[in-house]
């Protein structure tokens, strides 16, 4: 933005016409502001009638119906897609605003950093007095706040007094810059509240987004920023305390599924160690001195948070049965149909293609908006169709972005036992349609002459044939990573078919972001028709989130296991690096990788190293690749067993490289050796011979995490450390 004052767009939703009253009052507060606002916009939440006498009551406002689903969300995403002003500020209908409430929010925009900025809610009670139900350690005192103020929408006891980041905004007092919206996208329409339904969150689950695409932004919260919220008596009940608790816990599900448990509940947790323990003390404080109002605040703080803790166990449980398909079986060892959708055609119903033997129980449905990706959903199928009328969308994707110059992208493709893949995947590259590309074909097993079969065919095809006779997908990888030209290289392995688009999407990446040293895929499987695949996708599958991440020295806080954890990342046989950025690490260490005694280790030994230089790697969503799995079961067995040699040799070459790292390993492994046996919901599984096979693959990369240190040994020994073969 200029260093202009801000144009600014001030919104207000509504839905009901019991509250003409409060949305007449937020109008009038938004036109006495002494900055005024660029323009007014009321949003109508799918009420014709209210929409006609707000259209004809407020002159020079915008009035404009729900064009989305019903609900807050919807309504609040229709405005952006209007709003013409640098800064979207947002009010509740039964808010008023104090007349310097947009002065003070534009204020926090004279940091550049500063992506959103909101401020606080004080309560108008019933009466003019708080009621006993609210506990508060001044309940006497007009600015008070108390630690249940939340459930009735208003500044609450624990958050901030003065300016300070925050994880997130108050939906009722609350603004962004434009371009955060580009950023992380629209509110998710899934979540919000629906007419007088006491659900939330999509505020902080659009703020976490944002933080995740832009670490280096801040949401900023200046009290400064008032406005008074009415209170309404029917917010003031037992039931409404219950329902509210519920309603939160519900929408907190939703939240953690969308952007992960440890963003969506990382405030909470504090809140409830520290604020509600201390005000239940105070409370029982109160009791024994003879208050009977510290009974009413114990009761209402265990309600609350009850009726909360039990909405987030019935949502966690939810997902797992939307997940499965309600009322279908839970077994999912089967054949899984792969399917992809597109939300601008989407069809009432899937038809699954009839097999010759046995039949698809679920559908793997990958849910795209164009070129962006959307949701990836397990759905059940019932007599041969899948269901698609009830499928919602988590919330609009950002938009791409396209005022960049296409660079050169060099692309490089090894291969040793499975040519024919390998020449799939080099036109799949071609037809994903990014008009500037170079195709490099390594072959890793050439023979003495190289193989004149492989080199005729990838000629054909416009792309260029290379022989490296030393075995190793690391060689093969930095021998075509020195052939090349491009300013960023494309590494996918020969059971790697990128989709159209997945180019256009990674550069997007590198445009937009100069610090970007790696980008990773979304890699979903090519088939699932064979248990040996269904279980792979259960266990090692890199679809789990649909979220961009941009990881980086933040990241350790979010993950215990950072930079040890390899889902974080995506796949390494699907990636792109910059070349300065892969030049600078040296590439692939070639005592690590397929083709060694090592077996794997050499995808997540080079992001570990990027880590520890202190780059950054980004996963897109809406670059989507397809991975063919094994599917045979020994073959799969074989690679679980040389996942866990490749991670033990990748620690071990880690602590002889700098053995000060031994500290950072020991100190990470129980929780990864914990996470190895963990059990993974997306694909609940109820058959006994299924449960049997993947505790028998959990036991097989455990076994080969001892022989690790022997196969980097034999490695060693192979290959010698000298600069011709890339070795350190």
């Amino acid at each position: 933005m200029s260093t202009e004052a801000p144009t600014t767009s001030v919104v207000i939703c509504a839905y009901t016409e019991r509250r003409w009253e409060d949305l007449v009052a937020a109008v009038a507060s938004v036109r006495e502001q002494t900055v005024p606002a660029d323009e007014i916009i009321v949003v109508i939440d799918h009420n014709r009638e209210l929409a006609g006498r707000a259209a004809a009551g407020f002159d020079g406002v915008t009035v404009v119906e729900n064009a989305g689903k019903r609900g807050l969300s919807g309504a609040r995403n229709t405005a952006i897609g209007l709003a013409k002003g640098d800064v979207i500020a947002f009010l509740d209908d039964d808010a008023v605003a104090e007349p310097d409430w947009l002065a003070q929010l534009l204020a926090g925009y004279r940091d550049p950093r500063v992506l959103a900025v909101g401020g606080a809610a004080r309560p108008r009670w019933p009466g003019g007095r708080r009621p006993p139900l609210l506990p508060a350690r001044h309940r006497d005192r007009e600015d008070g706040t108390g630690e249940l103020d939340w459930v009735v929408g208003c500044t609450y006891t624990g958050q901030p007094v003065t300016e300070t980041p925050v994880r997130n905004l108050m939906g009722c007092n609350m603004s962004f810059r434009r371009e955060a919206f580009a950023l992380a996208g629209l509110f998710t329409e899934d979540l919000g509240r629906v007419g007088r339904t006491p659900l939330g969150c999509e505020e902080t689950e659009l703020c976490i987004r944002l933080s995740q695409a832009s670490p280096g932004a801040r949401i900023l919260f200046r009290p400064q920023a008032l406005v008074r919220h009415r209170v309404t008596p029917d917010r003031l009940t037992w039931r409404y305390l219950r329902r509210r608790g519920w309603g939160e816990g519900l929408s907190k599900a939703l939240v953690s599924r969308s952007v992960g448990a440890e963003e969506a509940l990382s405030t909470e947790r504090d809140y409830v160690r520290k604020v509600i323990s201390l005000a239940v003390l105070r409370e029982s404080v109160r009791l024994l001195r003879g208050d009977r109002s510290g009974a009413t605040g114990v009761v209402a703080l265990g309600t609350v948070v009850g009726a909360t803790a039990g909405g987030y166990l019935r949502g966690k449980a939810a997902r797992r049965r939307r997940l499965t398909g309600t009322g279908t079986p839970k077994l999912v060892h089967g054949p899984i149909h792969v399917a992809t959708v597109d939300v601008r055609s989407l069809p009432r119903e899937l038809t699954v293609p009839r097999r010759a033997v046995g039949h698809y129980r679920a559908a793997q449905v990958l849910v795209r908006d164009g070129d962006r990706t959307l949701d990836v959903l397990l759905l059940p199928v019932r007599d041969g169709v899948v269901r698609l009328d009830g499928v919602t969308p988590p919330g609009a994707a950002a938009p791409a972005h396209t005022g960049f110059e296409r660079p050169l992208i060099s692309v490089v493709i090894p291969t040793a036992h499975r040519k024919q893949q390998a020449l799939g995947s080099v036109r799949a590259a071609q037809a994903a349609g990014y008009p500037r590309l170079e195709i490099v074909v390594v072959d890793n097993l050439p023979g003495p002459d190289g193989d004149a079969w492989l080199r005729a065919e990838v000629e054909k095809l416009g792309a260029r044939y290379l022989a490296e006779p030393r075995k190793g997908v690391s060689i093969a990888r930095n021998t075509g990573a020195r052939a090349t030209s491009g300013d960023f290289i494309a590494f996918l392995d020969e059971n790697i078919s990128v989709e159209k688009g997945w180019f256009d999407a990674v550069a997007e990446e590198f445009a937009t972001d100069p610090e970007v040293g790696c980008v990773t895929a979304m890699v979903l499987p090519a088939s699932l028709e064979t248990d040996a695949e269904v279980l792979y996708e259960r266990l090692k599958g890199y679809s789990h989130t649909v979220r961009r991440q941009r990881l980086d020295r933040r990241t350790v806080r979010e993950d215990p296991l950072y930079p040890l954890s390899l889902a974080r990342y995506g796949p390494g046989s699907c990636t792109t690096w910059r070349r300065t950025t892969f030049d600078a690490l040296g590439g692939y260490d070639a005592l690590l990788g397929a083709g060694t005694p090592a077996m794997s280790g050499e995808d997540l030994d080079l992001f570990v190293r990027l880590a520890r230089m202190g780059g950054t790697v980004v996963h897109t969503p809406h670059a989507v690749a397809r991975h063919t799995h094994r599917a045979d079961w020994l073959e799969l067995r074989e690679q679980m067993r040389g996942y866990g040699v490749g991670l033990s040799a990748m620690l071990l070459l880690s602590v002889v490289r700098r053995p000060v790292t031994v500290f950072s390993i020991l100190r990470r492994l129980p929780r990864g050796v914990a996470r190895l046996g963990a059990r993974t919901p997306e694909l609940p599984l109820s058959d006994r011979a299924a449960r049997s096979r993947l505790r028998q693959l959990r036991r097989d990369e455990r076994y080969g995490l001892l022989g690790g240190p022997a196969a980097l040994v034999r490695a060693a020994s192979r290959h010698r450390f000298d600069a011709g073969s890339g070795h350190r």
